[in-house]
């Protein structure tokens, strides 16, 4: 009768923990929303902008990196369909010879950006996020480490804007918009349903659907420690962060530690040579990034800031850097001093980008499904034209 009783106890103990592991199991399975599937994998242009899920490829990274599911992992890349499913795609752990360390991902890219031209041409639209943290300069001189919300919208003295687990946008004026028009293109609940972000860290769109990828550049945080700021997908280092370093200290001056720049969001065009490699051109212009660093604060600038992590720098392989001219302005420092404060009465609170990427007003499909919608399109006519047929015969 006691085996009996053991028996019986051991069973019930053993459905318990059937049990609890049946429900982790489901709890796991279901903590998010599976990807469905997402628009065009190529940009067309117009004054409009494009709704998320139209647009497709989509990638992310959280900060702290993340998995589909929320749970912590560092160098994890998922791809988002822009009505709240997601799913696992890239993950750069083990990728680097050279540099081991988990470091979470900054900023993605992919070597030829699609919509590159554009943004530069004022013909694309800018899609940008904002770090959770940013600093706050007191009207007594003092910093404070501030936190921005992960949903919006957020007011600024140029509109409404997204918060940190959020994408907003800034429209291209070549269409005829007013400068500065900007708004919020990609909710929390758009990006990732379940559970929603609170802080999306890099971005990348326009690519193939899932399980493929197309984030063949990346930064991990606190470039310094591998003094790498751009890393290719292969493991190799694409830009070392002296050269990031220098191209910023040319325009925002010298009064600072190098070591401190670290490249947080990022567009590519790599057009010359291997794509792996930053190459001069051979008769002008060569390999191109646009690019953001993180915040700085600095007594030593009237400001309070060194950078506010807000200016866009556009580096050449083969000439001077410049800052992005986009939406009717100049995205350099005094531009983001007057247009990302949201401090009080003698108070400056600079919110800082960290995540950067261009759209258009459509999506183009890939050639196959343009075959595809031709062949649907010309069956069409033919069945309109033999109803018709048949309708004069009666």
């Amino acid at each position: 009768m006691m085996i009996c009783a053991q028996a019986a106890r051991m069973l019930s103990r053993c459905s318990i923990v059937t049990i609890a592991a049946t429900l982790a199991l489901a709890t796991s399975a279901f903590a998010t929303i599976p990807y469905g599937s997402a628009g065009g994998p190529f940009p067309g242009f117009g004054p409009d902008v494009i709704a998320p899920n139209d647009v497709g490829g989509k990638e992310y990274s959280h900060d702290l990196d993340t998995d589909d599911t929320g749970a912590l992992d560092p160098q994890q890349v998922i791809a988002w369909d822009g009505v709240g499913g997601v799913v696992d795609v890239a993950d750069y752990t083990g990728t680097r010879p050279n540099w081991t360390a988990e470091n979470d991902v900054d900023a993605l890219a992919n070597s030829g950006d699609y919509a590159y031209t554009q943004l530069k041409e004022d013909r694309a639209h800018l899609i940008f996020s904002f770090d959770d943290t940013y600093h706050t300069i007191t009207a007594a001189g003092g910093v404070v480490v501030s936190t921005l919300p992960s949903a919006g919208p957020i007011a600024l003295p140029i509109g409404m804007a997204g918060g940190a687990g959020e994408l907003s946008y800034e429209e291209a004026t070549g269409y005829g918009a007013a400068a500065s028009t900007i708004g919020t293109w990609a909710k929390q609940a758009e990006i990732n349903g379940m559970p929603l972000p609170d802080d999306v860290d890099a971005v990348e769109v326009w690519g193939p659907e899932p399980p493929l990828w197309d984030a063949d550049k990346y930064s991990l945080d606190n470039d310094i420690f591998s003094g790498t700021s751009i890393w290719n997908a292969s493991g190799s280092t694409y830009l070392p962060q002296s050269v990031i370093a220098s191209a910023v200290i040319s325009l925002l001056g010298p009064d600072i530690d190098p070591d401190l720049i670290d490249l947080d969001a990022l567009m590519v065009h790599d057009v010359f040579g291997e794509r792996e490699r930053w190459d001069d051109g051979p008769d002008g212009p060569g390999d191109e990034i646009i690019f953001s660093i993180r915040q700085i604060p600095s007594a030593a600038y009237p400001s309070g800031f060194y950078a506010t992590g807000s200016e866009l720098f556009v580096l050449n392989a083969s000439a001077p850097t410049e800052f992005l001219k986009h939406g009717g302005h100049v995205w350099d420092k005094t531009y983001a001093l007057t247009s990302f404060n949201i401090g009080g009465d003698n108070e400056r609170a600079i919110l800082d980008i960290n995540a950067i990427e261009a759209v258009g007003e459509f999506a183009v499909p890939e050639p196959a499904s343009m075959i595809l919608l031709a062949i649907g399109a010309g069956a069409m006519v033919l069945v309109r034209r033999k109803y018709q047929a048949t309708r004069d015969a009666i």
